[in-house]
């Protein structure tokens, strides 16, 4: 035990000295530095060193601390390094500066176990003193060293100044950059992004008005999008691509391409484009292959592959030489030929784009190996075409290949198609035929003629007339077109039978088309037959019209409508007899807004309200449905407007304005239809009164009126009076009666009277075939009455009695056997006079006058009696329409008959 104790320590202090021998050794023993030299191309520092040979066999491995230092206290890297044992090794570095911004110095040793070496400079990386001489700083890294950066690095840059020189600016891109300095040098910190392909300066100018700059040229790696490769003639392989962001680097920066590396470089220089091509040799039966396409420039390079066998990449060229050969009315050949040998062992399918004067296209297709003919079928006849053919792989198809220059040819002439006809009739039940020219595609050849029949006649008519106006009412016509060729199918039409019932509706149209929808109809065998034409139209031929199948009941009208016009769009059954009209609607194709305004706005004051009228627009101008109107007005001193909106078919053409102020307003009226607003108002303007001095004024009218009708009339009765007062007032002589001493009233007696008061009293009816004249006594006293001696009437009857003046005839007959002419009723209407007690006598004088009854008074005053008769209180009976004076005492016409009533 003592013994392997003593062993143990024996072992112990042996590893201890061996341990510490070696330490000595290190300590004592220091790398050699060889050499330290700089890249300024890529800022690279390469340091080589050695061991002493007898060291280099004492160990397998070692480890170096290693210091950088650039002009600074601290160094600018700090690093170990593990090397095998070797007598020379080797280290590189590369520095984030300029290596010509500052002097760089190396030095190394054992790792933790020796001392430093001495500092050793970096040679090669010293820069240009000769521009200090002239007092120009110098800027780092420079653009003559053809350096470019990748887009989004970070990058610094120096700047050099003279000695006694400060810097004054540094800029890049327009915007002053912060810099640090490090003695007589300035350094700026730049994240850098791509530039043009001029590059962007970098500029350095110090105090003494020196400055120098470099162009820094920023871009990216080598990019590739799209990379495909196909063939042509199976001869030749033709890679393609687009160039990436890349595409910024030009010149000797620029990106160069070489397909499959070591085979053929790409020239693409000369591409302007982004898209770029390389070419390379192939055999027919190639096979599959990689592809490789190696891009580089002076930031990167890299690589793309592409695996592809040729033969499944055909992308074949345009056919050659292409013709067209027996050619007839409905068929024609075509041929062509290919470029190259190799494509005559290729299946391939060949396509005919086939184009006529409507714009028309069609595509036939074909099939075959090495194909190059092809036969059309199914043309039209004298039709001028356009065709043109490309190709593709059959078995693989990769891709169309390029048309073909485009020929032309034209079929041959055939007999024309059957004319599409149709027949209306006019309200003075003439017929009107109509027919479709036949467009190139129908004729078959130029059109001749048209030949209509009916009846045991025929018509022929020149090619450019569509219409035919009867003077009659025909039931059956045919029609038949002519051309170079011969007759067409004979087409008939029987005359539409027309419905009296069948009412017009409106239908809306919009995007210049009309939908038209109506009920199936049984007997319409043979479908529906659609006509229009334009409402108002002097054109008679201006109609069109549609075939609609059997079962279908809808149509759309959208060709021939012009925007704004209205059209009558009529549906007729086809049946196997006459067509027979169904239904019928108006409608436009499109609305506009109206292009007139309203006719003969006018508008009249009522009230304090002002009614306005106008007419409806001419159709033609109308150009829609007016749906309503609106009215704009405003007082003339420029108040703000207000808008009054009416409803067509809601008052006619009129509409109300209430309650408005006494002033003077402008009134505009807009119509609308639902293609917008009429771009032309009418515009009238009303004049409001108040009411006061409107009745003012009509009562000022009516009085100047009066006056000037009663001014006109006085002047006329002034200048006329004479002839006046002949006709209505004519001189009447004073009676003359010869016969009263003889026959007359000798003894006046006195009617008796009841002596109550008498109410009223009637003469009996006294039958007159003359006119009978009865004088008028006024102012007639009882006193005198009671001397006169009256014979009765019956004594002497009235038609026996003579006055020579008058020469009155009275024919008395019997009141019963005679019709009553006159009956006087006296009433107590109005005023009613009291009947005397004292006096109950009346007198009684027929046929007399004031002569007579003076003479048979025997002299005695008149006015002594005691009877007075008023002038109101006596009433014309009997006779109609004699005026007579109540101050007088004989009657102003002969025709009267007065009675006086004396209470």
């Amino acid at each position: 035990m003592i013994i392997c104790l003593l062993l143990s320590s024996f072992l112990i202090q042996a590893a201890e000295g061996l341990v510490n021998q070696s330490l000595f050794t290190r300590q004592s023993v220091i790398p050699q530095l060889q050499d330290v030299r700089g890249n300024i191309m890529t800022n690279g520092i390469d340091v080589s060193w050695t061991d002493e040979a007898s060291f280099v066999d004492k160990q397998e491995k070692n480890i170096y601390d290693i210091e950088i230092y650039a002009e600074q206290a601290e160094p600018v890297h700090r690093g170990s390094i593990e090397r095998s044992l070797d007598i020379l090794h080797h280290w590189h570095w590369t520095s984030p500066l300029p290596l010509q911004c500052l002097r760089h110095a190396v030095r190394l040793r054992y790792h933790n176990a020796s001392e430093w070496t001495d500092l050793k400079y970096v040679t090669g990386s010293d820069p240009d003193y000769s521009l200090f001489r002239k007092g120009t700083p110098v800027i780092y890294p420079r653009d003559d060293t053809d350096i470019t950066f990748l887009a989004g690095s970070r990058k610094t840059f120096c700047c050099l100044a003279p000695n006694g020189t400060t810097l004054e600016y540094f800029p890049y891109q327009n915007q002053k950059m912060k810099s640090i300095r490090v003695g007589q040098t300035y350094f700026v910190d730049l994240v850098l992004n791509a530039t043009g392909i001029a590059g962007d300066y970098l500029l350095c100018g110090v105090d003494n008005g020196q400055n120098t700059g470099s162009v820094v040229y920023v871009g990216y790696s080598p990019e590739v999008h799209n990379f495909t490769c196909e063939t042509r003639n199976l001869r030749d392989l033709n890679c393609s691509w687009t160039q990436g962001r890349d595409k910024n680097l030009k010149g000797l920066r620029r990106t160069k391409y070489i397909l499959n590396e070591g085979v053929r470089p790409c020239e693409t220089q000369f591409q302007s484009s982004d898209q770029k091509f390389c070419f390379s040799e192939i055999s027919p039966n190639q096979g599959e292959t990689a592809w490789i396409l190696t891009a580089e420039n002076k930031i990167n390079k890299t690589s793309f592959t592409y695996t592809v066998d040729p033969r499944h990449r055909v992308y074949l060229p345009s056919p050659q030489h292409l013709k067209a050969s027996h050619v007839n009315s409905r068929n024609a050949s075509i041929q062509w030929h290919w470029p190259d040998a190799n494509l005559m062992l290729l299946s391939m399918q060949c396509q005919v784009q086939i184009t006529w004067p409507n714009k028309t296209e069609d595509v036939r297709e074909d099939t075959g190996v090495g194909l190059i003919s092809m036969t059309l079928r199914d043309l039209h006849p004298y039709t001028n075409y356009s065709i043109k053919v490309r190709c593709a792989s059959n078995k693989h198809f990769w891709k169309w290949g390029d048309w073909a220059e485009i020929i032309t040819f034209q079929t041959k002439e055939d007999i024309p198609q059957a004319v599409d006809v149709w027949m209306t009739v006019d309200n003075n039940n003439r017929s009107l035929v109509v027919w479709k020219k036949l467009e190139t595609e129908q004729s078959h050849g130029e059109v001749m003629s048209y030949e209509l029949s009916w009846s045991d006649l025929h018509k022929t008519l020149n090619p450019t007339q569509h219409c035919y106006n009867m003077d009659t009412m025909n039931t059956t016509i045919t029609i038949k077109a002519l051309n170079n060729v011969g007759y067409s199918q004979p087409s008939t039409i029987t005359i539409p039978s027309q419905t009296g019932d069948v009412e017009t509706t409106r239908v809306n149209g919009s995007n210049g088309g009309v939908e038209l929808t109506w009920d199936s109809t049984p007997g319409a065998s043979c479908g529906y037959v659609v006509d229009w034409y334009p409402v108002g139209s002097q054109d008679k031929c201006d109609i069109q019209w549609i075939k609609i199948p059997a079962g279908q009941t809808n149509a759309t009208i959208n060709s021939g409508l012009k925007d704004g016009v209205r059209y009558t769009f009529s549906l007729y059954s086809c049946t196997s007899n006459a067509p027979k009209l169904l239904q019928r609607w108006e409608g436009y194709g499109q609305e506009l807004a109206p292009d007139k305004e309203p006719v003969n706005f006018q508008g009249k004051q009522d009230g304090m309200d002002v009614v306005l009228t106008w007419e409806e627009i001419p159709l033609k101008h109308r150009r829609g449905f007016i749906q309503r109107y609106e009215i704009e007005y405003s007082p003339s001193s420029q108040g703000p407007y207000k808008t009054v909106p009416v409803l067509v078919g809601e008052n006619g053409m009129q509409t109300r304005i209430p309650q408005l102020s006494a002033e003077t307003y402008k009134f505009s009226i807009y119509p609308f239809t639902s293609g917008g607003k009429g771009s032309k108002p009418a515009i009238t303007a009303v004049e409001l009164t108040s009411q006061i001095s409107q009745i003012i004024v009509y009562s000022i009218v009516s009085l100047a009126g009066a006056i000037t009708l009663f001014l006109l009339f006085t002047c006329l009765c002034y200048q006329k009076r004479a002839w006046l007062k002949d006709k209505v007032y004519p001189d009447i002589p004073a009676p003359q009666i010869q016969w009263l001493d003889a026959k007359g009233f000798h003894d006046c007696k006195l009617a008796e009277l009841p002596a109550e008061p008498v109410e009223y009293l009637v003469a009996s009816p006294i039958p007159v075939s003359h006119n009978v004249l009865l004088p008028l006594y006024k102012n007639v006293t009882d006193s005198q009455l009671s001397d006169c001696k009256f014979h009765s009437s019956t004594d002497i009857p009235i038609s026996e009695m003579d006055n020579p003046t008058y020469n009155l005839l009275v024919s008395v007959r019997e009141a019963e056997k005679a019709a009553p002419v006159t009956t006087a009723v006296v009433t107590t209407l109005g005023y009613k006079p009291q009947l005397s007690v004292e006096s109950s006598e009346l007198p009684l004088c027929l046929a007399s006058s004031y002569q007579a009854l003076d003479d048979a008074c025997g002299g005695q005053q008149l006015t002594a009696c005691n009877t007075q008769l008023e002038s109101e209180d006596y009433i014309s009976v009997g006779l109609v329409g004699s005026p007579t004076s109540v101050n007088s005492s004989q009657p102003l016409l002969g025709d009267s008959f007065q009675f006086g009533q004396h209470a």
